[in-house]
């Protein structure tokens, strides 16, 4: 992976720490004011009142909705299959920033997955323990897959801008 210089991080930093603002809002507060003292209420509400947690619906089941909103995409309506793209798309720039900040060489395949499953899996705890949404795993897998697409996409940038080498040039038949 090619070295990032020093003001290329700071504005990466800066991008990662917006984009995860944007998630927060986005997952937790569902576009609405970022609102700490509803959040410390409603953690203190659980603390006092723990069977909420488990009184709450939520998706279990593996596949579950995804299937369901597989089954029912239609180019009639496309808005039902919001919440399986939404998922992905919401995930993708993970997988865009974690190789290019958190290491020189780039990170694996195998630590965006951990990361983007990590990330995913504090938002639906977050939003079981806090009562501000539903827990999912169906959610888990789309988020995952969606820092892998992200990754993917990163990796195929790379592989397509690699500097040619000398030798390459030499031989290619535009210059001979």
């Amino acid at each position: 992976m090619k070295h990032t210089t020093p003001k290329m991080k700071m504005v990466l930093a800066v991008g990662f720490v917006m984009y995860l603002y944007v998630l927060i809002k986005l997952i937790l507060f569902k576009w609405g004011s970022v609102d700490v003292h509803m959040l410390f209420y409603q953690f203190q509400h659980t603390v006092h009142q723990p069977h909420r947690i488990f009184d709450r619906p939520g998706n279990y089941t593996p596949l579950k909705e995804i299937l369901r909103g597989i089954h029912s995409m239609s180019l009639s309506n496309p808005f039902l299959s919001t919440n399986l793209i939404g998922n992905i798309l919401a995930f993708i720039p993970l997988g865009i920033f974690i190789p290019k900040l958190f290491t020189v060489r780039g990170a694996s395949f195998i630590n965006v997955c951990f990361l983007s499953l990590s990330l995913s899996l504090c938002f639906e705890v977050t939003q079981l323990l806090l009562c501000i949404g539903t827990f999912d795993v169906d959610d888990l897998i789309l988020n995952t897959f969606g820092g892998i697409v992200g990754y993917g996409i990163l990796r195929l940038f790379m592989i397509g801008n690699k500097p040619q080498s000398n030798e390459d040039l030499v031989l290619s038949p535009s210059s001979r």
